[in-house]
């Protein structure tokens, strides 16, 4: 069996930068504090260990693989490794620092729920003048802006960025990556008015668990 390779490890060890776009999906675990999810980076190989800096983004080659960590010190040609939330790994040479980020391009910024909620109304109108569906898809559309809304005020405006559990994400969270899906009307299948549906309802479904995390 071929083993997969990391399009990342393979563009660095030919000495390209390599850039992609953190995912939706998770806390990002030990580096939340240092990356966000939308954000999009460029790593690039490292051509002189002087230009490493304290706080850079770093992929460092740790025992058998490789981390994604920050740079905590600098003690002549040790680099201290470290995550985003302080716990410190140890210290490495320059030639265990695989890539460092050289450049972030910030995201969307996410608007406030009610905003989210206007869009989210907005695109499905938009999605429905563009695939002229079935009466009973357009209702079953626009009963997820109802029940979002619903689940938005049950949920309560204090808790709409807090995650209910680790790895959990938040109600906003799961509203704004419906909400960008639905405004660029991009789906992977060929019926986009199921797809959409089915997105939407899924998300009311998060929204449900999610009251069920914290009242439950």
């Amino acid at each position: 069996m071929t083993k997969h390779k990391d399009p990342l490890l393979e563009a660095l060890k030919e000495g390209k930068s390599y850039t992609w776009t953190v995912p939706d999906g998770g806390d990002l675990a030990s580096m939340r504090e240092a990356i966000k999810h939308g954000q999009t980076l460029t790593m690039s190989p490292i051509t002189d260990p002087g230009e490493i800096q304290v706080g850079d983004r770093v992929l460092v080659r740790w025992h058998k693989g490789d981390i994604f960590h920050l740079v905590g010190d600098i003690q002549g040609d040790q680099f201290l490794i470290v995550n985003s939330l302080g716990k410190v790994n140890g210290w490495v040479s320059a030639q265990d620092i695989l890539g460092r980020v050289t450049a972030i391009v910030e995201p969307e910024p996410r608007p406030g729920v009610p905003t989210m909620l206007e869009q989210l109304e907005a695109a499905y109108h938009a999605l429905v003048q563009l695939e002229q569906p079935a009466e009973d898809d357009v209702r079953r559309l626009f009963t997820i802006i109802d029940d979002l809304r619903w689940y938005a005020n049950r949920i309560g405006a204090e808790r709409w960025d807090k995650m209910p559990r680790s790895n959990k994400w938040s109600f906003a969270q799961n509203l704004w990556r419906l909400t960008k899906q639905a405004k660029k009307a991009l789906a992977p299948v060929p019926n986009r008015m199921e797809y959409f549906i089915d997105c939407g309802k899924a998300c009311v479904g998060l929204a449900g668990e999610i009251v069920a995390l914290f009242d439950y």
